[in-house]
């Protein structure tokens, strides 16, 4: 009965109740607007940091003699997500053929399980030491297939002759070109070794017919570390300038992590005043409305209504105002957003929205105009007609 009473009084005072809920969507529909700009740019800044690994990367500049303790150590530490062993970088370098065509000095990099540049190609494959992955610009420029072989040709100088070897590799799989932008091979650790020790003068498994193994490694020259997330590269990275000459992407991650603090504050100070003033404003118009009905609120508690079911009946046309307004409010800020995203997609992509909010977000937005609205309510009915006599109602009629 309350609910079809108070659904009736704003049918009948419907012009008051159209510029409460003009006034309440003039101060929401900018705000979800404003919010979503903001979320959608440092959705954008963040998800370009997490979702490419190698910001995540730590690398060595120079060669050392990396122990096995070292290798332990750091895979133990907690702000470390992948690290494998890597010979020196002049060892690396390799032609590669398949099917007539040739690229010379080719990169070779260590994998293992776990590896960021891999998972996030979508490859789940764990290489053997007679597989590799290929680069996407190696896999073009070759013309490989899934499962191609190709060869790799390494060479060395020895006893003044020049010696060269070869060996065979299935192509398991291709890391996206912004992972690895450059033609490269991931070859499994023991590949990568053996081709390094044949540099060094020995006979390994691979690349030659095994007669003189280098039983004696002990170091390695440098590694390839990945931090766990963006949060971890900056105590990681300190860890190892220590020790190293590094370089790392802990610039571009403070810049972001900045812009984030930055928005986020201009964004709450906007945010705050937009809502004390649309608040005190609110609080006029419903305060002017439950004063313009104080004569018909004295009738109803004398048919025998009390305050508490009038107070009842004002909050519910309230949060009924309330929740009109914020419908229209999406509905506005829906077609702004729509409008910025259609704008900024020639210039960003289709991929990259600058306005986007989540329907847990939406229903949060929801959710908190729902309870101001209430507050409001009980705070101008208390004042308006629950605390005055209901006889100093009347004597104003």
């Amino acid at each position: 009965m309350l609910f079809r009473l108070a659904l009736k009084d704003l049918i009948f005072d419907r012009l008051m109740s159209f510029c409460i809920v003009a006034a309440m969507v003039a101060v929401l529909a900018p705000l979800l607007l404003l919010f979503s700009l903001r979320n959608g740019i440092v959705t954008n800044l963040e998800n370009s940091l997490k979702n490419n690994p190698v910001n995540l990367e730590i690398k060595m500049l120079a060669g050392y003699d990396l122990s096995e303790d070292f290798f332990s150590e750091i895979k133990n530490n907690p702000h470390v997500g992948f690290v494998v062993e890597q010979t020196r970088a002049l060892s690396v370098t390799a032609n590669v053929f398949y099917k007539g065509k040739l690229k010379s000095s080719i990169e070779s990099y260590p994998t293992a399980k776990g590896d960021p540049l891999i998972e996030l190609s979508g490859i789940s494959h764990e290489l053997q030491p007679r597989e590799v992955f290929v680069t996407e610009s190696l896999e073009k420029e070759l013309n490989l297939v899934p499962e191609a072989e190709i060869t790799v040709v390494i060479s060395r100088t020895k006893d003044g002759v020049l010696q060269k070897a070869k060996e065979k590799f299935i192509v398991k799989g291709t890391v996206k070109g912004i992972y690895s932008p450059r033609p490269a091979i991931f070859m499994n650790k023991e590949a990568l070794v053996c081709m390094e020790d044949y540099r060094d003068g020995f006979e390994p498994q691979l690349f030659s017919d095994g007669s003189n193994i280098n039983n004696d490694r002990k170091y390695f020259s440098k590694a390839r570390i990945y931090a766990k997330s963006i949060d971890d590269v900056k105590p990681l990275s300190e860890l190892l300038s220590r020790s190293f000459n590094i370089s790392d992407k802990l610039m571009e991650i403070e810049n972001v992590k900045a812009i984030n603090r930055v928005l986020s504050f201009v964004f709450f100070t906007i945010a705050l005043t937009s809502v004390i003033g649309g608040g005190i404003a609110l609080c006029g118009l419903i305060f002017i409305n439950i004063g313009r009905k104080s004569r018909s609120f004295a009738l109803l508690r004398l048919m025998g209504l009390s305050s508490a079911k009038i107070t009842v009946m004002v909050l519910e046309e309230d949060l009924s105002l309330a929740f009109i307004s914020y419908i229209g409010a999406y509905l506005l800020f829906y077609l702004g957003q729509t409008a910025f995203n259609i704008y900024f997609s020639g210039l960003l992509g289709d991929n990259n929205v600058v306005s986007i909010l989540s329907i847990f977000q939406i229903l949060c937005g929801l959710l908190i105009t729902l309870i101001v609205s209430a507050i409001i309510s009980l705070i101008c009915a208390y004042y308006r007609f629950i605390r005055i006599n209901i006889a100093n109602q009347l004597r104003e009629i």
